[in-house]
């Protein structure tokens, strides 16, 4: 910006003298705008390295796909903020599509979980950071602007902290508090598993909202929680009562507000005050950012899972069921381009079903598909749909509408398995359909050289379990043996041997 800088005032300084210089002070004027997009690279991740090993920057590795509703919030907000976009100079920025050739393999080798998470490494490919992408933009630029500066493996900064915490300074601790452990796939807690190493953060560092950070990371990771209610609810009201660390544990206290609230109540009247004080504290933090449509949507969801914890069986207060149909509304009418629609129905129509109104979330998912840029997202849910009220031949013809409109190789293969898992569940009896459609999904797994990795790999491995439980049932060992062949065929080119071993 300084070079720029000073090339425009010599532009301009000359421009005084000769006139016939004015075009050019224009021209240099208009490259020294702020930029007003991500320069990413798409899916060059070799590139970047190679860049970042020039350049002396680190590498952001966005890792998404273009129907994930969480990726189009980033691409709604975050990914259009100039803060944001001003950042990402600081970069070697890579877009890492799951659909991108060699995409699972890449994500498999960063020990990627889920769509989206962003990765910042050195240029020798060493991990600085990672996160996930649902915290708001201006917690995610603050955690990046931290990561942009810092040359520290994370994996060395934990095993500091583990064995001598006295050495880590501030900032090291911040990066360990702000590091996405819920898209960590274990692969820095290493052979130990998150919830201890979360446990002994919590011990080891040296500011109490950072403890609580820790803790409550801790509590909402463990299958088995084992803290005692009296100490979990003083941690959660400890929390709730700071609006700062409400927001920077907004996404955690969200998603995972009721269980937490469940472990902290030693009975029904406790839970329901803690339950009021986080809806609250969470009201209180989306007020500071504007109380947007999603934002208040979220907060119903939060409302309902608590509501649902506390009468499993019981009916739903109609206040409630009366302002979640009020919010659904507001969040569809809010949501007005193609990123934030994508990143509003999915939970509208989950909201709308969590209150009994399936008829509400079956009109909104037909009328999404009509204007949808990946209608075959919403299908699977109209396929559900379906299915629940009986209509297995409507089920079946969603889901495969689904399958042949997808878009991408990992995509196809992920809603191909859709499809074949449907055909086990409701036409079990049809041994040829049911083959047929595998093999067109192992068609597609040939088409992707070296493809058998991270999500194509679990969809693939998932299938499997339930076919060999299909074939027990409805004799289809022959069929199982055609198409173990047949993935044979397919993964010749494969390095991994469990692909060629599939259903073995």
């Amino acid at each position: 910006m300084r070079t720029a800088l000073s090339v425009l005032l010599l532009a301009s300084a000359l421009s005084a003298c000769s006139p016939a210089q004015a075009p050019v002070a224009s021209a240099n004027a208009a490259s020294a705008a702020p930029a007003t997009a991500i320069a990413w690279r798409q899916g060059d991740v070799d590139d970047a390295f190679n860049e970042a090993a020039e350049s002396g920057k680190p590498v952001l590795l966005y890792w998404g796909a273009a129907w994930c509703p969480p990726c189009n919030q980033l691409k709604a907000g975050l990914f259009k903020d100039p803060a944001f976009i001003a950042l990402t100079g600081k970069f070697e920025p890579v877009y890492l599509d799951g659909d991108e050739e060699g995409a699972q393999a890449w994500g498999e080798r960063f020990g990627v979980r889920g769509y989206p998470t962003l990765i910042v490494l050195d240029p020798q490919r060493n991990e600085i950071t990672r996160v996930a992408g649902g915290n708001d933009a201006a917690e995610l630029t603050r955690v990046l602007t931290v990561a942009a500066g810092r040359r520290s493996a994370v994996a060395d900064t934990l095993a500091t902290a583990l064995a001598t915490p006295a050495r880590l300074g501030a900032e090291d601790w911040q990066v360990l508090g702000d590091y996405g452990w819920e898209v960590d796939a274990n692969k820095l807690a290493g052979t130990r598993s998150s919830t201890d190493v979360l446990n002994a953060l919590a011990a080891a560092a040296p500011e109490p909202a950072l403890q609580r950070r820790f803790a409550l990371l801790a509590l909402a990771t463990a299958e088995t929680p084992r803290s005692a209610p009296t100490a979990t609810r003083e941690l959660l009201e400890a929390v709730l009562a700071q609006p700062g660390e409400v927001r920077r544990n907004r996404e955690l206290l969200g998603y995972a507000g009721a269980k937490l609230v469940k472990l902290a109540s030693a009975g029904p009247a406790t839970e329901q005050r803690l339950g009021q004080q986080l809806l609250v504290a969470l009201e209180r933090a989306d007020a500071a950012q504007g109380n947007r449509a999603d934002d208040a949507l979220s907060r119903a969801l939060t409302e309902l899972a608590l509501a649902r914890q506390q009468q499993p069986e019981g009916a739903l207060p109609p206040t409630l069921v009366a302002q979640v149909k009020q919010r659904v509304a507001a969040a569809d009418a809010a949501a007005s381009d193609a990123h934030a629609r994508q990143a509003t129905i999915s939970s509208a129509v989950y909201a709308l079903r969590q209150i009994g109104d399936d008829a509400g979330a079956e009109a909104l998912l037909l009328a999404e598909i009509k204007r949808s840029e990946q209608p075959y997202y919403y299908m699977p849910e109209l396929a559900e749909l379906a299915e629940q009220r009986g209509d297995t031949a409507g089920a079946l013809e969603w889901l495969k509408r689904a399958y042949e409109g997808a878009q991408g190789p990992a995509t196809r293969v992920q809603w191909g398995a859709l499809y074949v898992e449907g055909l086990l569940r409701l036409a079990p009896q049809d041994a040829p359909r049911i083959e047929q459609a595998t093999d067109a999904l192992i068609a597609e797994l040939q088409a992707q050289p070296s493809g058998y990795h991270q999500r194509t790999r679990q969809r693939f491995e998932r299938l499997a379990a339930q076919l060999k439980t299909w074939s027990g049932k409805h004799q289809g060992a022959q069929t199982l043996a055609r198409l173990q062949q047949r993935m044979q065929q397919a993964c010749g080119e494969q390095s991994d041997s469990a692909c060629r071993n599939w259903l073995s």
